[in-house]
């Protein structure tokens, strides 16, 4: 009989083990497709206007353009940093390398001088800050893990503070 008890205790204390491992997972590293898209969207995004921003700091016509250019590329370059920290605790892989869509628009950058270099920059800058705001919120609203949504809630205000100083250049372009 108490070989029997035994038997029964080593199972039940076996199977509450991988119980509670199984919930340690859950409550660390499961994510959301939101989550996994905002991942993805972020680092895109990074990458992008760290792309662009180098672009513009030595192409840009007027000092606004490339002293914005420039502040992209360190926000954006600490940003990214930030985010692949969390990345990796998540046991999520960023992407490395720019869009299809931010590839076309360098080589049409590259191809600007003056006046139009900086009206299509700026512009780009515009909707692409526009769209970031845009899945910042709605990770804010619809992702599942909370330290993802802090992330996202934290960067947020910068994010729409690019996108405000994009619209003043723009406007005086």
């Amino acid at each position: 009989m108490n070989v029997k008890k035994a038997v029964c205790f080593c199972f039940l204390s076996a199977a509450t083990v991988l119980t509670a491992c199984d919930k340690d997972d859950d409550n660390t590293n499961q994510l959301s497709q939101t989550d996994r898209d905002y991942f993805t969207q972020a680092a895109l995004s990074n990458l992008a206007e760290i792309d662009a921003g180098q672009l513009a700091a030595t192409k840009g016509n007027k000092d606004s353009v490339k002293m914005y250019g420039t502040m992209m590329v360190a926000e954006h370059t600490k940003a990214n940093a930030s985010l692949d920290s969390l990345a990796k605790t998540k046991g999520v892989t960023l992407p490395t390398t720019v869009d299809a869509e931010h590839v076309a628009l360098k080589q049409r950058l590259s191809g600007y001088t003056g006046r139009t270099f900086d009206t299509a920059y700026i512009n780009a800058q515009v909707k692409d800050h526009a769209k970031t705001v845009s899945f910042f919120q709605n990770e804010i609203a619809n992702g599942q893990h909370q330290d993802v949504k802090n992330f996202a809630n934290k960067l947020l205000p910068n994010i729409q503070m690019h996108l405000t100083l994009a619209q003043t250049i723009q406007q005086k372009l």
